[in-house]
This record gives C-alpha cells, sequence and structure tokens, in this order.
C-alpha cells in the first residue's frame, strides 16, 4: 500500500513536527483516544511541571558555566563542576527535562539559540564551597541533545502512523471513518502508542 502524503512529508522533511502533530490531532479525533489526544497536545503545547514526560524529553545533556571572581582572577563563562555545589542541590541540577513545547524547541535548532536555566540564586553556595565569588550561574542545555530529541520525536511520529495506517488505511484525508472504527482496534493501537512513547510506563490516571 503506499504511504499517505503526511508520512512522506514527514519522512522528507516537508512539513514541520508541530504541523504533522496537528494533522495527527485531526486524523485521531473520532478514536476519542484520551492519551494520545493529551501527548498531541501536550507536544504541541508544552508539557506542565507535574505530567509524566516521554523518555525522549528526560535527561538532556547540559553544562554549568560561571562568571565571577576566582582568587585573583575575573572569569566570564568559565565551565563550574557540579560538585562544587552542596549535596542537597545536585540532584535538582542534574535533572534535566524539556517541557517547552515542539514549535519552541524547532526554533530553538533552527536558529541556533541557546537555552539555560539561571541558576545564580545557589552563588551564595558555591561562595561557601569553594571561595568563588559567581555573579552569574548557568545551566545550558545542549543543542545537539535538543537535535536527538527532535529526531527521536519524528522517528517515533513515523512508526506510529505507519501503524495507524496499518489499523485504519489511507490518512490522506485527514480523517478515519466511523464505520472501520472498532473496540479491538483502537485498542491495539492505544497499546502500540502507550509502548511507543512511553515504554508502556505511562499513568493514565494522571
Amino acid at each position: 500500500m503506499a504511504k499517505s502524503q503526511l508520512i512522506k512529508d514527514i519522512a522528507t522533511n516537508s512539513i514541520s513536527i508541530e504541523e504533522s502533530l496537528q494533522r495527527l490531532l485531526l486524523i485521531t479525533s473520532e478514536l476519542d483516544n484520551q492519551l494520545i489526544s493529551k501527548w498531541i497536545l501536550s507536544e504541541i503545547n508544552g508539557y506542565h511541571r507535574q505530567a509524566t514526560l516521554p523518555d525522549y524529553r528526560r535527561n538532556i545533556a547540559y553544562k554549568l558555566i560561571y562568571s565571577g571572581i576566582n582568587g585573583n582572577f575575573q572569569m566570564k563563562n568559565q565551565p563550574l563542576p557540579l560538585l562544587h555545589f552542596s549535596e542537597r542541590f545536585r540532584d535538582g541540577i542534574n535533572e534535566t527535562n524539556i517541557y517547552i513545547s515542539i514549535k519552541s524547541i524547532e526554533r530553538i535548532i533552527l536558529k541556533n539559540e541557546t537555552v539555560c536555566e539561571d541558576l545564580t540564586y545557589l552563588a551564595p553556595d558555591i561562595l561557601k564551597n569553594t571561595n568563588i565569588m559567581c555573579y552569574e550561574i548557568f545551566k545550558e542545555y545542549s543543542n545537539l541533545s535538543l537535535e536527538q530529541l527532535l529526531s527521536n520525536i519524528k522517528s517515533k511520529l513515523i512508526l506510529f502512523l505507519i501503524n495507524l495506517e496499518h489499523q485504519f488505511g489511507n490518512l490522506d484525508t485527514l480523517d478515519i471513518e466511523k464505520e472501520i472504527i472498532t473496540t479491538e482496534k483502537v485498542k491495539t493501537l492505544s497499546n502500540t502508542f502507550e509502548q511507543l512513547m512511553y515504554d508502556g510506563k505511562v499513568d493514565q490516571n494522571e
């Protein structure tokens, strides 16, 4: 069977991931599947802080940088080891999840922007531990990791659409006919989606 145009468009980078998700939202609207709809809307609008994040949005690489005075030297945008922070802060710093919308991530990659989290409020802790006087501390996210995130979601999106097409036929009308929707097909699709996007580890009651 010839692949739906949406699958071809995603595979050839003819449309953005955001537009792909908007089309998928239309296609799956008749399925009345809360998990799929919530994932699509979360990717489009961004995730709230209490949400169960897909693994591809977790553990994004980062580096810590500071500007300040180290001994007799004035430093600008220099590396700052995580071990310079007190132990009680390290887990929070090391947790690097991405909650922003897929459009924002695409824009960051396209414009080669820098994404940082301001940690300057921890300057007193660094001063106490190391005698380094920081007037700026930032956690800078790796753009390469963000590119990998986009690549990951693109691959998963293509695989899900192929499965969706297998279950319900060509998707070019951006619609699924109600007559061919069965409970068994929706259940199979939902299980595939959960495994693909969340490795089967999603809280359905969230």
